[in-house]
């Protein structure tokens, strides 16, 4: 909730950009236990923190092929960068450090795994008449019987752990994502009229992205920086399911003429 209202708050007025009338003198880097490494950048590691996009051992940390897995690190070498290019000009502000914080905030996403299917995947049926259009339908309303299981909104499920940290909340939130793989699956085995290919691809498509998107919500749900964009996925992929959804509604109004 406390991140949720710091991505609402407005960023400040844009700054005019500064020109230096003389050279820029450039802040000393210190180090002052002469191992090589700026002291900024050893307070991070001592706190648990790296700069750079791997750690000192990767093998002891790393849990995750998924690119995701580097996100914190990223966004603290994005603050870092920041932060040294503003002081080495002698430009750093409180608000321009706020400023540099949101823009880095709004432009947090989570990097994209899943690979849509194609129409070659598809089983397509040259019979378009509305009787074959109207036992499509009812195909397709067998195939997406497992989201009809699902009991709760998945962002309640989500809410419920950051809340009580419970990881019954997460086995929860996974078996829903395994409801929206199993529909995306089953609409996959479905001979699909030639001409609804392109709705009925959308929407086994948006159900995958949403399906895998709850999966990394679950996989990553004590990481912090990975959930905010994750939280910002969700809403992209959920906005994109019920787009699908509506787009499929109209081919069936539109073919054999249903509301």
């Amino acid at each position: 909730m406390q991140l949720g209202k710091a991505f609402a708050r407005p960023l400040p007025a844009q700054q005019q950009a500064l020109e230096p009338v003389k050279m820029p003198a450039y802040l000393a880097i210190k180090d002052e236990d002469g191992n090589g490494t700026p002291d900024w950048q050893d307070e991070l590691v001592r706190a648990g923190i790296f700069s750079t996009s791997s750690p000192p051992d990767a093998s002891e940390t790393a849990t995750s092929s998924d690119p995701l897995s580097d996100i914190g690190a990223a966004l603290a070498q994005s603050l870092i960068s920041g932060y040294l290019s503003l002081a080495q000009y002698d430009a750093y502000t409180p608000e321009r450090g706020e400023q540099l914080a949101n823009t880095i905030a709004e432009n947090l996403r989570a990097p994209v795994t899943f690979v849509p299917h194609a129409v070659d995947e598809l089983s397509l049926d040259p019979d378009t008449s509305r009787s074959r259009i109207s036992r499509y339908r009812t195909d397709v309303q067998l195939a997406l019987q497992p989201l009809l299981t699902d009991e709760e909104y998945e962002l309640t499920l989500f809410a419920a752990y950051i809340e009580t940290n419970d990881p019954a909340w997460l086995d929860r939130l996974s078996k829903a994502s395994k409801n929206y793989r199993a529909a995306e699956e089953n609409l996959l085995a479905v001979r699909v009229p030639q001409d609804a290919a392109p709705e009925h691809l959308r929407l086994a498509n948006a159900l995958g992205a949403f399906a895998e998107t709850l999966e990394r919500m679950t996989r990553f749900a004590k990481d912090p920086f990975a959930s905010i964009a994750l939280l910002r996925t969700y809403n992209e992929r959920e906005r994109d399911l019920d787009l699908a959804f509506d787009a499929l509604v109209k081919y069936y109004a539109r073919t054999i003429g249903d509301n």
